[in-house]
């Protein structure tokens, strides 16, 4: 009975342990397959995201190129209109951070004629502003639309080149308030919160540069 005993044991015993190795193997297999999926997913996810932050890029970049060739074109058709209340002067008056000027409008997205515009930051947007026709303008302090065209900003600036007189040497400055002629080129540098959207200045070649009435 006792030699008939022992062998069932030991084949009990033998089976457990084979039972305890084929666990720990089917485990290290899981390990090793789980390891694979997950090199996958993380490769997947790794790809989605340099994917995504690519096309944010490129989509902020190009906002912010359409953003300076608004600006651009807006600048580009600033006249030189006489300020009433000034004589010899213009209606023009730009500072580091702000822009106020008159523009010729082809009454596309405004009322025809010129429309007194304004450019500054507001926080961190850049905002155009329009006042309205120049007689409208005199009695309204408020700007009767403002359109927000980038945002991120953490400041700009404007400078401006030309003569401001009838003569004189043509300079970069730093404002243009009280000139006689209209600058001959305007300068805008942006300064963005995110680095990498940082690029060269923007310069604006004004298409009616001089006096009233001619240069």
């Amino acid at each position: 009975m006792r030699g008939y005993g022992q062998p069932r044991r030991l084949h009990r015993i033998c089976r457990r342990e084979s039972e305890r190795g084929l666990t720990l193997i089917e485990l290290l297999v899981s390990l090793a397959i789980l390891t694979v999926l997950t090199s996958f997913i993380v490769g997947g996810l790794s790809t989605a995201i340099r994917a995504f932050g690519a096309d944010r890029r490129n989509s902020v970049e190009a906002a912010t190129n359409a953003a300076g060739e608004s600006l651009r074109s807006l600048i580009a058709s600033a006249v030189p209109a006489a300020n009433a209340l000034q004589a010899g002067s213009l209606l023009f008056d730009g500072q580091r951070e702000e822009l106020r000027f008159v523009a010729l409008s082809e009454g596309r997205t405004l009322r025809g004629g010129p429309q007194e515009i304004r450019i500054r930051r507001r926080n961190d947007e850049l905002v155009v502003e329009v006042f309205g026709s120049l007689r409208e303008s005199e009695a309204r302090k408020s700007p009767v639309s403002s359109t927000t065209i980038v945002m991120g900003l953490r400041d700009i600036r404007f400078r401006y080149f030309g003569v401001a007189g009838s003569k004189g040497e043509a300079v970069w400055r730093d404002d243009w308030i009280k000139a006689g002629r209209l600058p001959a080129l305007i300068e805008i540098g942006f300064n963005f919160r995110e680095a990498e959207r940082n690029g060269p200045a923007v310069v604006v070649a004004l298409r009616n540069e001089g006096a009233p009435g001619g240069s």
